[in-house]
Protein backbone atom coordinates (compact mmCIF):
# COMPACT_ATOMS: atom_id res chain seq x y z
CA UNK A 1 0.00 0.00 0.00
CA UNK A 2 2.75 2.31 0.67
CA UNK A 3 3.89 1.67 -2.75
CA UNK A 4 0.49 2.38 -4.16
CA UNK A 5 0.34 5.60 -2.28
CA UNK A 6 3.74 6.46 -3.51
CA UNK A 7 2.69 5.73 -7.09
CA UNK A 8 -0.46 7.74 -6.62
CA UNK A 9 1.51 10.61 -5.25
CA UNK A 10 3.93 10.44 -8.14
CA UNK A 11 1.05 10.34 -10.64
CA UNK A 12 -0.52 13.37 -9.01
CA UNK A 13 2.77 15.17 -9.09
CA UNK A 14 3.25 14.23 -12.76
CA UNK A 15 -0.26 15.46 -13.56
CA UNK A 16 0.40 18.67 -11.71
CA UNK A 17 3.67 19.13 -13.54
CA UNK A 18 1.96 18.44 -16.84
CA UNK A 19 -0.71 21.02 -16.02
CA UNK A 20 1.98 23.53 -15.15
CA UNK A 21 3.82 22.71 -18.37
CA UNK A 22 0.62 23.20 -20.36
CA UNK A 23 -0.03 26.52 -18.61
CA UNK A 24 3.50 27.73 -19.28
CA UNK A 25 3.23 26.47 -22.84
CA UNK A 26 -0.02 28.41 -23.35
CA UNK A 27 1.57 31.51 -21.82
CA UNK A 28 4.52 31.14 -24.17
CA UNK A 29 2.17 30.70 -27.16
CA UNK A 30 0.25 33.79 -26.11
CA UNK A 31 3.43 35.82 -25.80
CA UNK A 32 4.65 34.57 -29.19
CA UNK A 33 1.27 35.30 -30.78
CA UNK A 34 1.35 38.81 -29.32
CA UNK A 35 4.88 39.35 -30.65
CA UNK A 36 3.87 38.08 -34.13
CA UNK A 37 0.78 40.27 -34.09
CA UNK A 38 2.85 43.24 -33.01
CA UNK A 39 5.41 42.49 -35.75
CA UNK A 40 2.62 42.07 -38.33
CA UNK A 41 1.02 45.33 -37.20
CA UNK A 42 4.36 47.08 -37.56
CA UNK A 43 4.87 45.64 -41.06
CA UNK A 44 1.33 46.64 -41.99
CA UNK A 45 1.84 50.20 -40.76
CA UNK A 46 5.14 50.39 -42.69
CA UNK A 47 3.37 49.22 -45.85
CA UNK A 48 0.59 51.77 -45.32
CA UNK A 49 3.19 54.51 -44.90
CA UNK A 50 5.02 53.39 -48.05
CA UNK A 51 1.73 53.30 -49.97
CA UNK A 52 0.88 56.83 -48.80
CA UNK A 53 4.29 58.04 -50.03
CA UNK A 54 3.76 56.34 -53.38
CA UNK A 55 0.32 57.95 -53.74
CA UNK A 56 1.78 61.36 -52.92
CA UNK A 57 4.55 60.87 -55.48
CA UNK A 58 2.01 59.72 -58.09
CA UNK A 59 -0.08 62.84 -57.45
CA UNK A 60 3.01 65.03 -57.91
CA UNK A 61 3.75 63.35 -61.26
CA UNK A 62 0.15 63.73 -62.41
CA UNK A 63 0.18 67.40 -61.40
CA UNK A 64 3.47 67.95 -63.23
CA UNK A 65 2.17 66.18 -66.34
CA UNK A 66 -0.99 68.30 -66.35
CA UNK A 67 1.08 71.47 -66.04
CA UNK A 68 3.34 70.39 -68.91
CA UNK A 69 0.31 69.59 -71.06
CA UNK A 70 -1.17 73.02 -70.33
CA UNK A 71 2.14 74.73 -71.11
CA UNK A 72 2.48 72.81 -74.38
CA UNK A 73 -1.09 73.65 -75.36
CA UNK A 74 -0.45 77.34 -74.68
CA UNK A 75 2.83 77.18 -76.62
CA UNK A 76 1.09 75.55 -79.59
CA UNK A 77 -1.65 78.20 -79.59
CA UNK A 78 0.96 80.97 -79.39
CA UNK A 79 2.96 79.50 -82.31
CA UNK A 80 -0.18 79.16 -84.44
CA UNK A 81 -1.11 82.76 -83.65
CA UNK A 82 2.41 83.98 -84.49
CA UNK A 83 2.43 82.05 -87.77
CA UNK A 84 -0.93 83.49 -88.68
CA UNK A 85 0.28 86.97 -87.81
CA UNK A 86 3.44 86.52 -89.90
CA UNK A 87 1.45 85.24 -92.89
CA UNK A 88 -0.95 88.16 -92.56
CA UNK A 89 1.96 90.63 -92.38
CA UNK A 90 3.65 89.05 -95.43
CA UNK A 91 0.39 89.27 -97.40
CA UNK A 92 -0.05 92.89 -96.35
CA UNK A 93 3.51 93.74 -97.40
CA UNK A 94 2.97 92.05 -100.77
CA UNK A 95 -0.25 93.99 -101.36
CA UNK A 96 1.49 97.25 -100.45
CA UNK A 97 4.14 96.45 -103.09
CA UNK A 98 1.39 95.58 -105.62
CA UNK A 99 -0.62 98.81 -105.19
CA UNK A 100 1.74 101.08 -107.20
CA UNK A 101 1.49 98.60 -110.09
CA UNK A 102 -2.29 98.86 -110.00
CA UNK A 103 -1.96 102.66 -109.96
CA UNK A 104 0.17 102.47 -113.12
CA UNK A 105 -2.44 100.24 -114.80
CA UNK A 106 -5.07 102.88 -114.03
CA UNK A 107 -2.83 105.63 -115.44
CA UNK A 108 -2.22 103.58 -118.60
CA UNK A 109 -5.95 103.03 -119.04
CA UNK A 110 -6.61 106.74 -118.51
CA UNK A 111 -3.92 107.63 -121.06
CA UNK A 112 -5.34 105.22 -123.66
CA UNK A 113 -8.65 107.09 -123.62
CA UNK A 114 -6.95 110.36 -124.65
CA UNK A 115 -4.07 108.96 -126.76
CA UNK A 116 -5.06 108.15 -130.34
CA UNK A 117 -1.84 106.36 -131.30
CA UNK A 118 -1.64 104.05 -128.25
CA UNK A 119 2.06 104.73 -127.65
CA UNK A 120 1.37 105.83 -124.06
CA UNK A 121 -0.52 102.63 -123.34
CA UNK A 122 2.33 100.48 -124.60
CA UNK A 123 4.86 102.39 -122.50
CA UNK A 124 2.59 102.15 -119.46
CA UNK A 125 2.11 98.40 -119.90
CA UNK A 126 5.87 97.88 -120.36
CA UNK A 127 6.52 99.87 -117.19
CA UNK A 128 3.94 97.80 -115.29
CA UNK A 129 5.45 94.57 -116.63
CA UNK A 130 8.90 95.62 -115.38
CA UNK A 131 7.45 96.54 -111.98
CA UNK A 132 5.72 93.17 -111.67
CA UNK A 133 8.90 91.29 -112.60
CA UNK A 134 10.91 93.34 -110.11
CA UNK A 135 8.35 92.62 -107.40
CA UNK A 136 8.46 88.88 -108.12
CA UNK A 137 12.27 88.87 -108.09
CA UNK A 138 12.28 90.85 -104.84
CA UNK A 139 10.00 88.26 -103.18
CA UNK A 140 12.19 85.34 -104.33
CA UNK A 141 10.30 84.26 -107.45
CA UNK A 142 12.41 83.41 -110.53
CA UNK A 143 11.35 82.40 -114.03
CA UNK A 144 12.48 78.93 -115.14
CA UNK A 145 14.94 79.01 -118.05
CA UNK A 146 13.57 76.97 -120.96
CA UNK A 147 14.51 77.48 -124.63
CA UNK A 148 17.78 75.76 -125.49
CA UNK A 149 17.88 73.88 -122.19
CA UNK A 150 17.61 70.11 -121.77
CA UNK A 151 14.13 68.95 -120.78
CA UNK A 152 13.86 68.34 -117.01
CA UNK A 153 10.56 66.81 -115.82
CA UNK A 154 11.09 68.47 -112.42
CA UNK A 155 11.03 71.94 -114.00
CA UNK A 156 9.24 71.51 -117.33
CA UNK A 157 5.93 70.15 -118.56
CA UNK A 158 6.26 68.91 -122.16
CA UNK A 159 2.96 69.34 -123.97
CA UNK A 160 4.28 68.94 -127.50
CA UNK A 161 7.12 67.24 -129.39
CA UNK A 162 8.38 68.41 -132.73
CA UNK A 163 11.17 67.43 -135.06
CA UNK A 164 13.86 70.07 -135.27
CA UNK A 165 16.99 70.47 -137.37
CA UNK A 166 18.25 73.26 -135.11
CA UNK A 167 17.99 71.40 -131.75
CA UNK A 168 18.98 67.92 -130.59
CA UNK A 169 16.43 65.47 -129.22
CA UNK A 170 15.31 66.31 -125.67
CA UNK A 171 16.12 70.03 -125.96
CA UNK A 172 13.37 72.61 -125.40
CA UNK A 173 12.62 74.49 -128.62
CA UNK A 174 9.73 76.73 -127.50
CA UNK A 175 8.22 78.03 -124.26
CA UNK A 176 4.41 78.01 -124.31
CA UNK A 177 3.92 79.25 -120.73
CA UNK A 178 6.48 80.51 -118.24
CA UNK A 179 7.26 78.47 -115.17
CA UNK A 180 8.37 79.87 -111.81
CA UNK A 181 10.50 78.83 -108.85
CA UNK A 182 10.01 80.30 -105.37
CA UNK A 183 12.94 79.77 -102.99
CA UNK A 184 14.13 76.69 -104.92
CA UNK A 185 10.59 75.22 -104.97
CA UNK A 186 8.78 74.86 -108.30
CA UNK A 187 5.47 76.69 -107.95
CA UNK A 188 4.54 76.23 -111.60
CA UNK A 189 6.45 74.14 -114.15
CA UNK A 190 7.12 75.71 -117.54
CA UNK A 191 4.91 74.46 -120.36
CA UNK A 192 7.23 73.67 -123.27
CA UNK A 193 7.66 72.14 -126.73
CA UNK A 194 10.53 69.64 -126.95
CA UNK A 195 12.62 68.53 -129.93
CA UNK A 196 12.29 64.88 -130.98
Amino acid sequence: MVEEEKNLSEEKETETNQDKIEEVSEDIKEVLDNEEASETDQQFSELEEELAQEKEEKEKYIDRLQRLQAEFSNYRKRVIKEKSSLAEQATKDFIVELLPIIDNFERALATSATDDEGGGVLKGVEMIYRQLNNLLTKTGVEAIVTVGEEFDPNLHNAVMKEESEEYESGIIIEELQKGYIFNELVIRPAMVKVAE
